[in-house]
């Protein structure tokens, strides 16, 4: 047992010595669960993040510099959802279907499941170019899912979109198309379970791997005006699971199904907290075609800056061993 627990604990170092610190350029960008996507046309980077309207930020490059150029739906979203902030927009999801640029993302509250995950359509992904089309899909309490923290993944020709979090974990349902209400939701289990603290749900193919991989957030996030921290290992991290299809059933390496309740909890980890970096989540990946790679987007609080907000990391990642692994 000694053996077992000190083997574990240097495995734990291990990984704070090897994993790669963020990508320069992104550390005073101000953002929580960000999503990533690249214009050809203008040669630019758009990150979009949680905030008043779902916040856009830009650059030519990875390294940054990032610029705030406002936001998605400056007025608010036409969701008549009855929640304290419904302009405080949280968890876009970015994809290029059919020639435009499809956002989803989720108006609620936290602990609520008073919840809807809208869409908004644009040619460009610039500001005052996004056409807001309502909700997709709503949660109301007492459901057995809340429609917070959209993914959408085309494969095969068919849309798939996930959500969901603390009740019963994250699903998937088809689409009939990115506008289209979701018919019969919630659908398929992907991970998580009910009181498991997952979320953040994303569905992801590397060109690379033959396997999908479901990315999700676990643990507790630390708030801005936080004063205490969870007991280590329990804050926020990113874990994976992979498996045949965009539907699962996705494992863990130890061949775990991401909805199985077991101890230690399923989901191979990804990134964790290490160096300067605490409670990385609010994940998503991104296949960048300037540098051929695969580029994970997530936000940390600084640990030399506990309390105070979350900033963007950006890492490239590499499936060759048949799991991610953070890289340089």
């Amino acid at each position: 047992m000694r053996f077992s627990v000190l083997a574990s604990l240097l495995s734990l170092a291990a990984f704070a010595f090897a994993t790669p610190n963020p990508l320069p350029g992104s550390s005073t960008v101000v953002v929580r669960d960000p999503a990533i996507w690249y214009n050809s046309a203008s040669k630019k980077y758009f990150v979009f993040s949680t905030g008043t309207g779902i916040q856009i930020f830009t650059s030519t490059s990875l390294l940054g510099p990032w610029t705030n150029v406002g936001s998605v739906l400056p007025n608010c979203t036409v969701i008549p959802i009855s929640v304290p902030k419904p302009c405080s927009l949280w968890a876009p999801d970015i994809n290029f279907v059919n020639g435009q640029y499809v956002l989803y993302y989720a108006a609620s509250a936290l602990g609520s499941q008073n919840s809807a995950t809208g869409v908004a359509t644009s040619p460009s992904m610039e500001p005052g170019t996004w056409t807001d089309h309502g909700a997709v899909v709503t949660s109301a309490n007492g459901d057995e899912f809340n429609a917070i923290d959209p993914n959408l993944i085309v494969a095969r020709g068919q849309l798939k979109l996930s959500f969901g979090s603390y009740w019963d974990g994250i699903f998937q349902i088809p689409l009939n198309s990115v506008t289209s209400p979701a018919e019969a939701p919630p659908g398929v289990p992907l991970a998580g379970y009910s009181g498991r603290p997952a979320e953040g749900g994303f569905t992801y193919k590397p060109a690379s791997s033959p396997y999908y991989f479901e990315f999700f957030s676990d643990g507790i996030t630390p708030l801005t005006g936080a004063t205490t921290r969870p007991p280590a290992g329990q804050e926020y991290k990113v874990l994976v699971g992979r498996g045949p299809s965009e539907s699962g059933p996705f494992v863990d390496a130890a061949g775990n199904a991401l909805t199985l309740d077991v101890t230690p909890a399923a989901g191979t980890l990804v990134l964790g907290s290490h160096d300067n970096v605490y409670a990385p989540g609010g994940q998503s990946v991104f296949s960048d075609p300037v540098s051929g790679r695969d580029v994970l987007v997530y936000h940390y609080v600084p640990n030399d800056a506990f309390g105070g907000p979350s900033y963007l990391g950006i890492n490239y990642l590499d499936f060759s061993s048949g799991w991610p692994v953070v890289v340089s």
